[in-house]
């Protein structure tokens, strides 16, 4: 992918390297980046839109965008485009990102978000754009509509059950119905209920409605795993899942299934299983929705169960009406003693609703007298929202749809408020099953219930706002609930937490030697217990823990304990660390090899290590008790004082300085001193801590540096001249030698030409020719070595035809011959340096060698090989570490071979000055082969 330069534009070095870059980075981008000139013509196409469309850069460069990658139903809209922002005008998605179809290569539509600007350079009509890939963002946006439709389905199971609530066959029907409509994976579903260690089938739909009736063990089944461990699970294949019964699954047709369990308030009655006939039809989110769906049946259940319940209990009311009739005294008894409120209310046309008679209980509820009650109807009792629905409910059972009614409604007392009711209603039959012309009314005053309901809300939201950890337990440590902050603390959901034992969940250690037998102890005793206790948290961290534990006696005769856990971990933690600080600092200050003082603000030396008291000649405690101002020396005074005021103000905490101090015999002991100060609460200084150590011989030993260094110094200026002399001599020696050394090669060369090669003086001049060319070659060689000494090197790199380059060398040094094997590349590089590079090389393999064999081209990933091949003897395994060094001659070949061990020193330099290296390997088939390496230039970039 190239980086267009206008033309007319000459870049430097700076810029070219900014383009350079400009181009690594939109080729290396993650985005799809395109280039479009005025034409419609792909001029830019990066990796990453290779990646996304398909089409590689040399296949769609040049060619029309609108033709390949747009759609043919978008290309008149393209054009239009197009010719809209040649005119003058803007793109209708300039700046902004927009899905769009874009063909692949293999012909295929991919949406991409693509986001298009014009160049902005002057007279620049060209567009740029960045494509992004939207299948992953397509494909969370259908996960989450996946998510939606099954919690709505879920919701629609819940209305199609309570529909059919009241009967409990009708529920588990319905709900196997729903769940294979929700899971469009599914092909069948299947409700087990436990019997004993077995799941019998009692209700299916799909494929498994044809196996209700059957049954399997609890033990070694999906579903009694779903059942252990109290949650939902899915198995991808019962081929590979060793949880499955694969017999019955074969038996079945079932190869992948989600299972789910079925509860009866906190009691495990059976699963809930859907199923498919291929494998891995079945994520975890099928499982979570399974559980919302399987959450419905277990309330359904009950719901039916109480249902058949009320109605048995009614039905054997009513009975015992028809039997107290022939014994009124007996059923005036129960009518008036009954703690619920009884009513008779008429099912007659003419006193539709009204009362008939009402118990004293009823009276109590309702505030009115019997006497009121009689001449009332249950309209005058109903909130006015609900007078319609109860009347309604009514009609329905005078005209025989229903035998039974169960509400709760909002009931008007005669003072006028309102309160909770739960209503029972009846039809009444006589002895041979005859109905009567009126319905039994049970009235339940459920006030009290709600407002305790609500209340116990209350305290459960305050709980869950405590960020303490709050849980609640029985005495045997099973959890009933917990908080938020328990969450928090210890890592666990509370659904995971619910019904585990604390004790065993948590990894409970009481701190202090108590026993958990002793707190269970305590509590049973006491009521209460108080300690510390270290816990094990989800995540494998222990803590410690505040507890406080109160037993609580709820109004069923229960036992609970609710526990709070605060955590003190820092706490705790903090204090050890003090306490190990402290006995840390004690030693140290006593053991340390360096000096220690603790100083008053006064100056008084409060505690002295060994160490000082020793660097002075003295004991410790005689040191003590001292003042600074009878160690320091006068002269260091004034500095110390100054730096104590900026500690005592607070600039800074604390300082170094080098002091002298008095030794036991008299003299000044040189010393390093640091001083902080240690401040209490509010920042008030407290004391000082002083640090001090001897650098008497530090001192001496600098003072013995600083005179050598000034004796190196000298030495080296002196030999700094010396080598610069000696580059100046040899620059000027090789200027001066050029000037004749070029007249004696042209004239020699002019002779040579000219005269008879019989002639007796001819071979004197080719004599003559050959030397002058080999000390030419010394001139040339020891004028690179010096200016690759002085460092003088500057290799402007351009893009170069490394094939192109060769053949010229091969050229210039007559050797036409040698075949240039390999693809062409371009390299960057100095183009006079690569060439005397190449020729250094040839030249050295006619010396040593007989000549190059081969040259070979070989790519090598961002680099390009040169090899230059001989079979000649190659280079001695003893020489071959110090074969690129300065003058180095091998000792076999010194004698017999001229030259000056200076070319491949030069050749090496030369490459690396040019961000490239030589190396040597040898010829597999006996010889040498000189390798060098070059930087590949980047596609398209020839000046």
């Amino acid at each position: 992918m190239a980086v267009r330069v206008p033309e007319g534009v000459a870049l430097d070095v700076s810029e070219r390297m900014e383009l350079e870059r400009l181009r690594r980075a939109i080729a290396h981008a993650p985005d799809g980046f395109v280039g479009i000139d005025e034409a419609g013509l792909v001029t830019t196409w990066n990796a990453a839109a290779t990646r996304l469309l398909g089409w590689a850069p040399d296949e769609i460069v040049g060619r029309p965008l609108g033709e390949v990658l747009i759609p043919e139903e978008l290309r008149a809209a393209h054009r239009a485009g197009m010719l809209r922002y040649l005119d003058g005008g803007a793109p209708a998605v300039l700046g902004r990102p927009v899905d769009l179809p874009a063909l692949h290569r293999d012909g295929h539509r991919v949406v991409v978000e693509i986001t298009i600007w014009p160049s902005g350079a002057p007279e620049d009509r060209n567009f740029h754009a960045f494509l992004r890939d939207t299948a992953p963002r397509r494909a969370a946006a259908e996960q989450s509509a996946r998510q939606t439709r099954a919690l709505l389905a879920a919701v629609e199971t819940q209305r199609a059950v309570t529909a059919v609530a009241q009967d409990r066959d009708q529920v588990l029907r319905v709900v196997t119905e729903r769940a294979v409509a929700v899971f469009p994976a599914a092909c069948g579903a299947m409700i087990e209920l436990i019997e004993g260690d077995l799941l019998r089938y009692v209700a299916g739909a799909g494929t498994l409605a044809a196996h209700v009736g059957k049954h399997q063990t609890i033990a070694d089944s999906v579903s009694g795993a779903a059942l252990t461990e109290g949650r939902a699970t899915h198995c991808t294949d019962v081929e590979t899942d060793d949880r499955a019964s694969r017999g019955i699954c074969r038996a079945t047709g079932v190869r992948s299934m989600c299972v789910s369990p079925l509860y009866h308030g906190d009691r495990a009655i059976g699963v809930l299983k859907i199923a498919s006939n291929r494998p891995h039809a079945f994520d975890a989110d099928d499982a979570y929705h399974l559980d919302l769906v399987a959450g419905t049946v277990g309330a359904a259940l009950r719901h039916a169960e109480d249902y058949e319940a009320n109605v048995a209990l009614l039905a054997e009311r009513t009975g015992n009406l028809a039997a107290l009739e022939a014994i009124q005294t007996r059923f005036r008894y129960t009518f008036e003693s009954s703690p619920l409120g009884l009513s008779l209310c008429s099912l007659d046309e003419r006193t539709f609703g009204r009362f008939l008679e009402a118990n004293s209980a009823m009276t109590e509820i309702t505030g009115y007298t019997a006497e009121d009650l009689a001449g009332m109807s249950f309209q005058d009792l109903q909130h006015p929202d609900e007078v319609a629905t109860a009347e309604d409910a009514l009609r329905r059972l005078a005209a025989g749809d229903a035998e039974t009614m169960q509400v709760e409604r909002r009931c008007l007392r005669k003072d006028g408020k309102h309160m909770s009711v739960v209503v029972r209603v009846a039809r009444v039959r006589d002895t041979v099953g005859a109905e009567q012309p009126y319905v039994v009314v049970q009235v339940e005053d459920v006030t009290g219930s709600r407002v305790a309901d609500a209340a116990m809300q209350r305290q459960a939201r305050l709980l869950e706002l405590i960020p303490a950890a709050v849980i609640v337990r029985d005495l045997s440590g099973g959890i009933l609930w917990w908080n938020t902050g328990a969450e928090r603390l210890y890592g666990w959901s509370a659904d995971a937490a619910l019904s585990r034992i604390t004790h065993r969940l948590l990894n409970t250690t009481i701190l202090g030697g108590a026993t958990l037998a002793e707190q269970d102890e305590a509590l049973r005793r006491h009521g209460h217990w108080d300690g510390e206790m270290q816990h094990l948290t989800a995540a494998g961290r222990t803590v410690t823990v505040l507890s406080r534990q109160v037993v609580h006696r709820p109004a069923d005769g229960g036992v609970q304990v609710l526990e709070i856990n605060t955590d003190v971990s820092a706490a705790r933690a903090a204090q050890q660390a003090v306490a190990l600080n402290e006995q840390r600092f004690r030693a140290q200050f006593t053991q340390s090899t360096v000096g220690q003082v603790v100083c008053g603000l006064d100056g008084t030396l409060i505690a002295v290590n060994k160490a000082f008291a020793g660097m002075l000649g003295r004991r410790a405690e005689e040191v003590a008790g001292t003042t600074v101002e009878e160690l320091i020396h006068p002269d260091d005074r004034p500095v110390a004082h100054r730096n104590l005021a900026r500690l005592f103000t607070g600039e800074a905490d604390g300082y170094a300085h080098e002091v002298r101090l008095r030794h036991a015999d008299g003299h000044w002991v040189d010393a390093e001193a640091t001083i902080s100060v240690v401040r209490g609460p509010g920042g008030r200084p407290k004391h000082l801590i002083v640090v001090a150590t001897d650098i008497s011989a530090r001192r001496a030993a600098e003072r013995a540096r600083d005179q050598a260094a000034a004796a190196l110094s000298e030495r080296n200026l002196e030999l700094e001249a010396a080598d610069q002399l000696k580059l100046d001599m040899i620059g000027m020696l090789g200027h001066e030698i050029g000037n004749p050394l070029s007249s004696i090669l042209g004239y020699s060369d002019l002779l040579a030409d000219e005269m008879d090669p019989e002639h007796p003086h001819a071979g004197l001049i080719k004599i003559i020719n050959r030397q002058a060319e080999r000390l030419d070659e010394i001139v040339r060689e020891v004028l690179a070595m010096v200016t690759l000494d002085a460092g003088n090197i500057n290799a402007v790199r351009s893009t170069l035809s490394l094939r192109a380059e060769v053949a010229r060398a091969l050229e210039g040094t007559d050797n036409r011959h040698i075949p240039i094997l390999g693809p062409d590349a371009d390299v960057l590089f100095h183009v006079s340096h690569l060439q005397q590079v190449v020729v250094n090389l040839l030249s050295n393999a006619a010396k040593y060698a007989g000549g190059a064999g081969a040259l070979r081209i070989e790519p090598a990933g961002d680099r390009v090989h040169l090899r230059v091949e001989d079979s000649g003897p190659g280079v001695p395994p003893e020489f071959r570490p110090r074969l690129f060094e300065r003058l180095a001659r091998a000792d076999d070949t010194a004698g017999t071979v001229r030259g000056t061990g200076l070319g491949l020193y030069i050749v090496r330099n030369l490459a690396r000055a040019n961000a490239g290296d030589v190396r040597y390997e040898p010829n597999p088939g006996g010889g040498s082969v000189f390798i060098l390496e070059a930087d590949s230039a980047p596609p398209a970039q020839h000046p």
